[in-house]
């Protein structure tokens, strides 16, 4: 495949199952090789975090499972599981897991 990667092709299967939470650590795997569409699925453990940076496109969280708080500047939304939440290009945001998450994260430019 010229675009996706690390996804079933012979038997389908739940996103959630492609990835696992490990606790004290956050997870990530790359779903795609696309320069315009970066796909990442990620496993935050309980209380775990992403610091406050910027991507370089319009980026969609959906949570999987678990909870998200995402906060920007002084605004934080809370997402749980089947929630997504749109974050503009080149906005300072940073992300957290209270109590461990999966989510989808995809950035188009």
């Amino acid at each position: 495949m010229d675009f996706l990667r690390n996804l079933p092709t012979q038997q389908p299967q739940q996103l959630t199952q492609l990835i696992q939470i490990q606790p004290g650590r956050v997870v990530s795997m790359a779903m795609s090789r696309q320069e315009h569409c970066q796909m990442t699925l990620l496993a935050f453990g309980d209380g775990e975090s992403i610091s406050e940076e910027c991507y370089f496109g319009d980026t969609l969280y959906y949570i999987l499972e678990g909870a998200l708080d995402v906060s920007a500047g002084e605004d934080s939304r809370s997402l749980q599981t089947g929630d997504c939440l749109a974050v503009p290009a080149h906005t300072p945001h940073a992300v957290v897991a209270p109590d461990g998450c999966k989510l989808l994260q995809i950035t188009l430019s």
